[in-house]
């Protein structure tokens, strides 16, 4: 019997459930709601877009640098004081954000907000792994799912609002009544922590070594194309990166309490479930981060059009989300990750295959099947990985997920991005101070066609890994 169940009661689960799901879509929306109003902050403080850039640099930094420290955190000292813990410093970082007086001081408090929100994103998964009954956990995950994924289509149209008609400061104060909230709800609700959290040990070296290895591993990934990948800058991030990580595996395979246990990747099952994770929003990111090109250069598009268009896949993402829990919950993950890889597959040669006569119909319906496919598979992978996790290890497991999928993202706009520079640099036009306004029509729908290719042999990966999954 679960903790809920000993404890409160069967009718506190979907309470908890709230909890949690309002957790995901408050990290999804303050990942998005900031960017479209960078602009608009760079002309009040008066910074170059250099400068400005890391608002939503420290943001990212730090939620995906610390999750996996905060998630063996929770193994060890319990879920209800980290959950209330991040909470209660996202909202105080989201208020001192709003009352900021200068760009740097906006900055920094911008990498406590992403503390607080490493705190909540660690921990989610494993609390439905922990507080609610097994028969109901896909579900679970996908209303997660469902959850981030509103997060991050409110985020951009929100964000645009807030800082046309008010002021931008108020991007960062809408989440204070809201955390107040949570908190609040927090207290009430969730079971209390347990003895058995207090038996563990946190390995310092582990947890340092790897906020590094993380921190010089997103930069270059983020930052390569912008500054160039033979940049001394760069290059250094990648020896930095290179050099911790086999710090962190030397150590890990040393500590008497690891951060990661490391054997676990020794299950096949295991490994190419995390690969699916980080694939999954590898593929989503780069094809969400190059869609706005084909849409207003291609297509010519006004902006606020391309970015209706562009919520398409979100919206589908919201609705496939529980009903790949459900049904993951009857028939297994597997199933349910295949097809989901097969329809990703459909929807990037879909995409290849647009150009600029190319009808809206057959666009939307490309998008829609790309939703599809992201929405079944991501509740019923995370719910595959989740169900190998070992009692005392589910933060852990959590944010390992959460921090592959976030690295993930990073990469598929930082690859598709390669492949997109590296077939125009193939027909003999330079890279170097290229942008999308200024390459031949023909160049363009080439780099185009080559990335979604790319993006459609990816899916065939996906679906290779998941058809040799085993489910227990």
């Amino acid at each position: 019997m679960n903790s809920v169940s000993r404890s409160k009661g069967s009718s506190y689960q979907w309470l908890i459930l709230l909890l949690i799901s309002l957790a995901a879509f408050m990290g999804a929306l303050d990942a998005t709601i900031v960017n479209i109003s960078l602009p608009t902050i760079s002309k009040y403080f008066h910074c170059d877009v250099a400068t400005v850039s890391w608002v939503a640099m420290a943001y990212l930094l730090v939620l995906s640098s610390t999750l996996i420290t905060f998630g063996r955190v929770a193994d060890i000292r319990g879920y209800k004081k980290i959950y209330l813990a991040g909470f209660a410093i996202f909202t105080i970082g989201s208020l001192l954000c709003g009352l900021s007086s200068n760009i740097y001081l906006l900055i920094g408090f911008r990498v406590l907000q992403g503390v607080g929100a490493a705190m909540l994103q660690a921990i989610g998964g494993a609390m439905v792994i922990r507080y609610l009954p097994e028969k109901v956990r896909g579900t679970a995950f996908g209303i997660m799912t469902t959850s981030m994924a509103v997060g991050l289509a409110a985020g951009t149209p929100l964000g645009g609002f807030i800082s046309q008609f008010y002021s931008w400061h108020w991007i960062f104060f809408i989440n204070v009544p809201i955390g107040v909230i949570a908190i609040i709800l927090g207290f009430a609700v969730l079971p209390r922590d347990t003895r058995e959290f207090e038996e563990g040990q946190f390995d310092i070296s582990g947890g340092g070594l790897l906020f590094l290895a993380l921190v010089s591993l997103i930069f270059f990934l983020n930052m390569g194309n912008n500054i160039g990948w033979l940049s001394w800058v760069i290059l250094i991030s990648i020896i930095v990166s290179l050099a911790t990580w086999a710090g962190f595996i030397l150590n890990e395979k040393r500590a008497r309490s690891p951060l990661i246990n490391l054997g676990l990747f020794r299950d096949r099952n295991f490994t190419f479930a995390i690969t699916v994770a980080l694939l999954i929003l590898l593929v989503a990111q780069g094809s969400w981060y190059a869609f706005p090109f084909y849409l207003e250069i291609e297509k010519s598009f006004a902006t606020n059009i391309a970015g209706l268009i562009l919520l398409v896949p979100t919206l589908f993402m919201m609705a496939c989300g529980p009903i790949a829990g459900f049904f993951s919950d009857r028939i297994g993950s597997r199933p349910i990750c295949i097809l989901g890889s097969a329809v990703i597959i459909a929807a990037f040669l879909m995409f290849a295959l647009m150009g600029t006569k190319t009808g809206l119909y057959y666009i939307i319906i490309a998008l829609a099947l790309e939703g599809v496919g992201i929405g079944l598979m991501m509740p019923a992978n995370f719910d595959f990985v989740m169900g190998t996790s070992a009692r005392g290890e589910e933060g852990v497991i959590n944010s390992l997920v959460n921090m592959v999928r976030n690295v993930g993202a990073v990469m598929g706009i930082a690859v598709f991005t390669v492949v997109f520079l590296a077939v125009i640099a193939s027909k003999g036009i330079s890279p170097a101070g290229v942008t999308a306004h200024s390459l031949p029509p023909r160049a363009f729908g080439l780099g185009f066609h080559a990335i979604f290719l790319f993006g459609a042999g990816l899916g065939g990966v996906l679906l290779a890994l998941n058809l040799a999954l085993h489910e227990k």
